[in-house]
């Protein structure tokens, strides 16, 4: 059997630049966000330019940073994240600091916490289309552990761990987060075992934070996706993330 692509995503880049589109600068390191109106924040807090041409979400250039992106993914979930990176890594970037937000299964988090993850259980079903063994997915080793070393001198509280990663949030059982608990599972949300899979399919560099945005650790649900507390979070961890990236070196 023929394995070859007949759909890439190398020759999708080369068609948008071919009709004019992703004329801009290739950023080294692009920091994945998930929220409308974090992106928006962003374009308060930096001066940006956009690079024309991704359709599943928009990509900025920060204009004091030239080797530093945002890339906003206008949609949640395994497929839409990993169709972005796919067309990331195709025109040319090798970095990526995924920041978002994510639900507490442990007891001992609290909404705002930030989260370092350090391995993702996988229950999504993009990334079996890279990588068809394995329940467990983890950031590049070097660029999690020199990110962790940098948060951690930023910022004081801050817990590593691990994730479970799924495509059915409206199905979180009881029994399951139990489950997961016991297991020593920090949280939940619906990314990082797809994104940490294709990025080590590709050979790129990958690291993921999250922001607890709401708990479901004492087995009732508890939103606070709006809550300021959250915001300033998802801020300070941007922040934070573009100055590791702007000290970089080649």
């Amino acid at each position: 059997m023929n394995n070859s692509l007949i759909v890439d995503p190398n020759k999708f880049i080369s068609y948008l630049r071919d009709k004019g589109y992703l004329q801009g600068s290739i950023p080294k390191t692009v920091i994945i966000i998930f929220l409308k109106s974090l992106m928006e924040d962003c374009k308060k807090n930096y001066r940006l330019n956009k690079t024309e041409g991704f359709d599943a979400g928009e990509l900025y250039i920060l204009s004091d940073y030239k080797s530093i992106g945002i890339f906003y993914c206008r949609g949640i979930g395994a497929p839409v994240a990993v169709i972005n990176l796919e067309e990331l890594i195709a025109f040319g970037v090798q970095n990526f600091i995924v920041i978002g937000t994510s639900g507490a299964l442990s007891l001992n988090l609290s909404i705002a916490d930030i989260i370092l993850c350090n391995s993702a259980l996988r229950e999504e079903g993009t990334s079996r289309h890279y990588i068809s063994d394995g329940y467990i997915f983890s950031p590049t080793e070097k660029w999690h552990n020199d990110l962790k070393t940098f948060l951690n001198t930023n910022i004081p509280l801050i817990t590593e761990g691990r994730t479970w990663t799924t495509d059915a949030p409206y199905r979180e059982t009881k029994s399951k987060v139990m489950s997961l608990q016991q297991q020593g599972v920090l949280c939940v949300e619906m990314e990082a075992s797809a994104l940490f899979a294709v990025a080590e399919f590709h050979k790129v560099n990958i690291a993921s934070v999250f922001v607890i945005s709401d708990s479901l650790a004492d087995l009732t649900w508890k939103p606070h996706f709006f809550s300021e507390k959250v915001t300033k979070s998802l801020i300070q961890t941007i922040n934070y993330a573009v100055k590791f990236s702007d000290n970089i070196k080649d």
